[in-house]
C-alpha cells in the first residue's frame, strides 16, 4: 500500500472514530436529557398526588362524588330531558317539531317544566357519566341543560306580565338550580355549560324584575338562590379535571410514539430490532421527538401551564383577571418546541375561560345587587338615590365588582335603575368579544 493510501486510511479511521464518539456523546446527552425530564415530570405528578388531586381517569371519576339515586336531582333532570316534546328519530318530524317550537316553545313541554322545577329542590346532583373512559364527543346532558335553560326562560317570560308572578319566579329559581347541578362536574366543557345557564338565569331575572313586582318573600328567595349559585372553586375544579385528561392524553401518545412496545418487534432477533428502530428513527420525527426527551419536555410545559391556570383560578378577584391576561401573553409566546402542549392549551383557551367566568360572576353580582335594590324599594317605598344609601341600610348586600374590587356602579333612572361593571374601562387589553357583559337595567 502506498504512503498516500495509508495516510488516507489513517485519516478515515480517525474521522470515523471521531464520528462514532460524537454519535455516542449525542446519544448519551439525549438519554441524560430524557432521563432528567422524565424525572421532572414524575416529580410533578407525585406532587399532584400529594395534594390529593386526580392523575388518572379512574381517580377523576372518583373525584366526581357519587350521589344516592334518592338524593340525586340529576335523575329528574334526565327524566325531563327524555320528555322533551320535540324528541324524535324521524328527521322530517324533527324539522316540523323544531319549526313548531320556534313559534311556541312551551307547547308539549309542560311535563318537562314540572320535572325541572321539581329537580330544583334537590341539594345534590351527579349526572351518569363515566369519566374513566375519555369521550371526545360532547356529553348529551350539557346540551340538554342549556336547552332546558332556554325553555325555563321562555316560561318565565310568558308569566312575567301576569297578575301572579309566582310561576315566573319559580322558573328563575329553577334556572339557578340548573346551573348548580354542574357545580361538581370536573370538566372545562361542563363549567362553560354552567356559565351559559347562569347567563340565561340572570337575563331571565332581569326580565322578571322589569315585568313584575315581587313580594318580600319572593325577593328573599331569589337572594338566597343567587348566593348559592356563585362558586369560587368551580373554575379551579374544572382545570384540575382537564389537567388529568391532559396527562392521560400524553400517556397514550407516548405509547404510540414508542416502537419498542409493538408486539411484532419483540419476536425479531436483536439485530433486526436494531435495524427496525434505526429505520423508525430516520423516517419518523415523532420517534426522535420521544427519544430525545422533547415529548416529555412538552408534557412538563403542559403541566406547568395547567398549574398556573389552577393557581390563577384559586386567586380572588380582581387579581385573577390580571393573571389571566398575563397567562394569555405567555401562551402567545409559546414556541414550536412545545407543539403539542401549545395546541392543547390554545384549544382549551384557558385565559378566555377565566375571563368568561369573571364576566358571569359579574352578572351574578349585578343580579344580587338588583335584588338588594328591590328589597330596599319594598322597605322604603322608593329606590336608593346612591350606592351609599344602599350600603348603609341593614338589609342590603353590595357585592364588589370582580374587575375592580370596588362596589358595582349603580345609577338611578327616571323609572328605574342601572347596575354595571367597569370591565371594559379598566381592562382595555381584553378581547371585547370575551367581555360581552351588558348592564343590568330595570325600568318599572
Amino acid at each position: 500500500m502506498s504512503v498516500g493510501a495509508r495516510q488516507f486510511v489513517a485519516r478515515y479511521r480517525k474521522w470515523a472514530r471521531r464520528a462514532a464518539w460524537t454519535v455516542l456523546g449525542l446519544v448519551f446527552l439525549a438519554g441524560l436529557g430524557r432521563w432528567t425530564v422524565c424525572g421532572l415530570v414524575s416529580a410533578r405528578i407525585t406532587d399532584i398526588h400529594e395534594k390529593r388531586y386526580p392523575v388518572t381517569l379512574a381517580e377523576l371519576n372518583r373525584w366526581y362524588p357519587q350521589v344516592a339515586p334518592r338524593d340525586n336531582g340529576a335523575v329528574l333532570f334526565d327524566e325531563a330531558f327524555s320528555s322533551f316534546g320535540w324528541r324524535s328519530t324521524d328527521p322530517d318530524r324533527v324539522g316540523r317539531e323544531t319549526t313548531r317550537m320556534a313559534t311556541d316553545p312551551l307547547e308539549g313541554n309542560q311535563e318537562v317544566l314540572a320535572f325541572l322545577q321539581q329537580a330544583s329542590n334537590y341539594p345534590r346532583y351527579r349526572f351518569p357519566i363515566d369519566l374513566k373512559r375519555l369521550s371526545i364527543m360532547p356529553y348529551p346532558h350539557l346540551a340538554n341543560l342549556v336547552r332546558a335553560a332556554r325553555l325555563l326562560r321562555n316560561d318565565a317570560v310568558s308569566h312575567t306580565d301576569c297578575d301572579d308572578p309566582e310561576p315566573a319566579m319559580l322558573s328563575v329559581e329553577s334556572l339557578l338550580a340548573l346551573s348548580r347541578s354542574l357545580a361538581n362536574e370536573p370538566l372545562v366543557r361542563s363549567h362553560l355549560a354552567r356559565l351559559d345557564c347562569q347567563q340565561i338565569a340572570v337575563d331571565s331575572l332581569q326580565e322578571f324584575l322589569n315585568g313584575s313586582s315581587p313580594t318580600p318573600e319572593q325577593i328573599t328567595a331569589l337572594g338566597e338562590a343567587l348566593e348559592k349559585v356563585e362558586d369560587q372553586h368551580g373554575l379551579a375544579r374544572a382545570f384540575i379535571g382537564q389537567r388529568c385528561i391532559g396527562i392521560y392524553g400524553f400517556e397514550m401518545m407516548e405509547r404510540a410514539f414508542d416502537p419498542t412496545a409493538t408486539p411484532s418487534a419483540r419476536h425479531y432477533p436483536l439485530r433486526q430490532r436494531l435495524l427496525l428502530h434505526l429505520g423508525a428513527l430516520l423516517s419518523s420525527p415523532t420517534y426522535l421527538y420521544n427519544l430525545c426527551g422533547l415529548f416529555q419536555w412538552d408534557e412538563l410545559e403542559y403541566l406547568r401551564f395547567m398549574d398556573r391556570y389552577i393557581q390563577t383560578a384559586q386567586t380572588s378577584f380582581p387579581q385573577r383577571i390580571a393573571d389571566a391576561i398575563t397567562l394569555r401573553r405567555s401562551l402567545d409566546r409559546e414556541t414550536d418546541l412545545h407543539s403539542l402542549s401549545r395546541a392543547w392549551l390554545r384549544g382549551m383557551n384557558g385565559p378566555r375561560v377565566i375571563l368568561k367566568d369573571a364576566v358571569t360572576a359579574t352578572r351574578l353580582r349585578e343580579a344580587r345587587l338588583a335584588v338588594a335594590v328591590e328589597r330596599y324599594r319594598l322597605n322604603h317605598n322608593e329606590l336608593p338615590r346612591a350606592i351609599d344609601e344602599l350600603q348603609s341600610s341593614d338589609d342590603a348586600t353590595v357585592p364588589p365588582d370582580p374587575f375592580s374590587g370596588q362596589p358595582l356602579h349603580y345609577t338611578p333612572l327616571s323609572s328605574g335603575y342601572v347596575i354595571y361593571s367597569v370591565s371594559h374601562d379598566n381592562f382595555p387589553d381584553t378581547n371585547p368579544s370575551t367581555l360581552q357583559e351588558p348592564a343590568f337595567i330595570v325600568e318599572r
